[in-house]
């Protein structure tokens, strides 16, 4: 496996608890914080930081929506336009909430769901997938996940990754009429856990090693063929961002209880693969 040490760049800090980084129709990267009274953000071409949506807590997952504004994850599975108005579309039904999401090539929402609220102990009753389509349908695609994370699809669609923090396993799972089926083991780490996660077009999967300091590259065959250090322990989601889609952007947690020498941060570093396209939803 390949070792680098990479040049990062600040692109935002002084925050807290950061998740969630995403790309914009504009080229813009918004991410998260989520803390309890966290907050969605962006930043503009020039480096200034904007509040979009106050507030907010416990995002765990932001994706652009084909109207404008964003679907985000949290106590519920919202659209939010940009005039401030927010449509639900999915509700916890007594679960405590929802974490990463993606969306394949159609615009569908895959999101993880928290029936119990995150901690570093396994809970007593596991989390969940769930697809929202774009018409409108619902659907528990499977559970059997402790912690729920990172989620993404391989750029064909075929495939789709999982991130199980506590395991500290990435799961993969074959692609049929729209659901996951034959969950797999695609990969066990060996250092941290696996959090948030972002696809190149290649296919490989880059995965934010929580408390490890690290983001690492596991090829569609399970290999982890190159870590990338952070200059952060608390690495906790990645995206690929820039005209080229080759600026890998991390988001960190910092201060209390988990980093006192850091605050939150968004960083970002040159790679040599395009990160592969993200669909916006249409839920």
């Amino acid at each position: 496996m390949g070792e680098t040490t990479s040049r990062w760049d600040v692109l935002a800090d002084g925050l807290g608890r950061l998740e969630a980084p995403c790309v914009d129709f504009d080229g813009n990267v918004c991410f998260s914080d989520i803390s309890d009274d966290g907050a969605i953000y962006r930043i503009d071409a020039s480096g200034r930081l904007e509040t979009l949506c106050a507030g907010r807590p416990h995002v765990g997952g932001l994706v652009p929506h084909v109207d404008g504004g964003f679907v985000a994850s949290g106590h519920t599975v919202a659209a939010l336009d940009e005039h401030g108005g927010e449509r639900v579309v999915i509700d916890a039904d007594g679960g405590w909430g929802f974490n990463d999401l993606c969306t394949d090539a159609n615009g569908n929402v895959y999101v993880g769901l928290h029936t119990e609220r995150p901690t570093i102990n396994p809970p007593s009753v596991d989390a969940s997938l769930w697809r929202v389509g774009a018409d409108g349908s619902v659907v528990r695609c499977y559970d059997g996940i402790q912690l729920t994370n990172g989620v993404g699809f391989s750029p064909d669609g075929t495939l789709l990754y999982h991130n199980d923090t506590l395991r500290k396993v990435v799961w993969v799972s074959d692609m049929v009429e729209g659901l996951p089926v034959n969950r797999r083991v695609l990969h066990e780490l060996r250092d941290g856990m696996p959090d948030g996660m972002a696809i190149d077009e290649t296919g490989c999967v880059w995965i934010a090693l929580i408390g490890a300091g690290k983001i690492v590259r596991v090829t569609p065959a399970g290999v982890d063929d190159l870590t990338r250090d952070v200059p952060m322990p608390y690495v906790s989601a990645v995206c690929f961002a820039g005209p080229d889609r080759r600026d890998l952007v991390v988001t960190t947690f910092g201060g209390a209880p988990y980093d006192d020498e850091h605050s939150g941060s968004v960083i970002t570093t040159r790679v040599d693969v395009a990160g592969a396209r993200v669909t916006p939803a249409r839920v």
